[in-house]
């Protein structure tokens, strides 16, 4: 998240936000059935790695390619062609004049090479979604996670974000949300719509499959000028705790979802229930992976505010998750910087069976200061090693 920055409010000092004196755009396209045409994405660099290890990955900016700073909120997606879709949040990127922030850029790793995905040009350098749609630090989309559809292409699922406040992230208010369709050959982005639910409850923070259906995990994502955290006003209490699951067909992303309501699978959203455990937590930006059979939940308790990670683990996609690891969230820094938001990184390229998983960290400083600081780390975890039976599904009450 870019932390950078909102958290200069706590060393006294503001931004202002973009002014944008025109009505936002009409409705975006909505529904699967419903295309609109968007423009090539532009390559701003590529560049290869010497190795696909936790510390090579977290030196991938270092030479800042395509004018990449720094970005946060890694997720990636096995494609069917073997390649691994990344998406990261609000990259920021050097410009002729200095550097700004964009609000989403993608990158799209063949092997040990990755190449940044964005809007615009090189010397006017937008976000790679919606760069239409955007007013930048007034309305903009931030991508949630990705999975692939029934006909084989890429889905960006992602959340369009309204500045309520005097400055940028002092009153963040997630609105609905949105997909956009990448083609997995080509790398374009084909069309923008909306999925069956697109509220703000935002089904889509994190997805994940089986056999038989794909999940939709929902997190509020209400993080900017709530309720006060240490004198800070941050995250909404009364929803970052929660996150709630709803399904669809394997693949079916535009279909309506059914909902996970504690017992059964039902029809109205209103009855969903928390899946992941709430005791103790203000806020859980849950990442879910499928692995062996388990439902692995990956969270960077209470986000920027906390300082450790949890992994929990279940056999069934609505729990209940039992703590399976936690590890420290290291700074890069002392006092000035900050971690939040922990995602699985997973992929063909990316981890063989039986090899530890990746999990990506996000890093910031309190003060917004460009810097190295504003890059992910990655840590390995290890991998569950067996494959629950239906029977032990069964025995839990989770036959279906």
């Amino acid at each position: 998240m870019l932390l950078a920055a909102t958290l200069l409010v706590i060393s006294g000092v503001t931004t202002s936000a973009a002014v944008d004196e025109r009505a936002p755009s009409a409705h975006l396209t909505a529904g699967r059935s419903s295309y609109e045409r968007v423009d090539a994405t532009y390559i701003a660099d590529t560049f290869c790695l010497p190795d696909l290890s936790v510390e090579s990955l977290g030196r991938m900016f270092d030479a800042e390619p395509g004018g990449i700073i720094g970005a946060d909120y890694p997720r990636t997606l096995q494609l069917p062609n073997g390649n691994v879709l990344w998406t990261f949040q609000d990259a920021r990127v050097r410009t002729p004049n200095g550097a700004r922030y964009v609000h989403n850029i993608g990158m799209m790793q063949v092997g040990n090479c990755f190449s940044i995905l964005v809007g615009g040009s090189s010397a006017d350098p937008q976000a790679w979604l919606f760069p239409q749609h955007t007013a930048p630090e007034f309305r903009w989309f931030w991508p949630l996670d990705a999975e692939v559809g029934a006909d084989g292409q890429a889905y960006v699922f992602s959340v369009e974000m309204h500045e309520r406040g005097d400055s940028y992230l002092s009153l963040a208010e997630p609105g609905g949300t949105f997909v956009a369709r990448v083609n997995p050959e080509t790398w374009n982005v084909e069309w923008y719509g909306t999925p069956a639910d697109s509220s703000s409850d935002l089904y889509g923070w994190s997805i994940e499959s089986d056999d038989e259906w794909t999940y939709l995990f929902a997190h509020c994502h209400r993080q900017f000028g709530y309720d006060p955290i240490f004198d800070v006003p941050a995250h909404d209490r009364s929803c970052t705790d929660r996150v709630t699951l709803g399904r669809v067909p394997l693949g079916a992303l535009f279909e309506v979802p059914e909902y996970w309501d504690g017992s059964s699978w039902t029809s109205d959203r209103s009855n969903a229930t928390p899946v992941i455990p709430r005791s103790g937590r203000f806020s859980s930006p849950t990442q879910i992976l499928h692995k062996n059979g388990r439902w692995l939940a990956l969270t960077k308790v209470d986000d920027w505010w906390g300082s450790e990670i949890v992994v929990e683990s279940a056999v069934h996609p609505a729990g209940p998750y039992t703590l399976v690891q936690r590890l420290e969230a290291e700074r890069k820094c002392a006092d000035e910087c900050n971690t939040y938001f922990s995602s699985w990184i997973d992929g063909q390229n990316l981890q063989r069976p039986g090899d530890p998983l990746i999990i990506s960290l996000s890093h910031n400083r309190w003060d917004g200061e460009a810097s190295h600081v504003y890059r992910p780390t990655y840590l390995h975890v290890s991998p569950p090693t067996d494959q629950p039976t239906s029977a032990m599904r069964c025995a839990l009450g989770h036959c279906g």
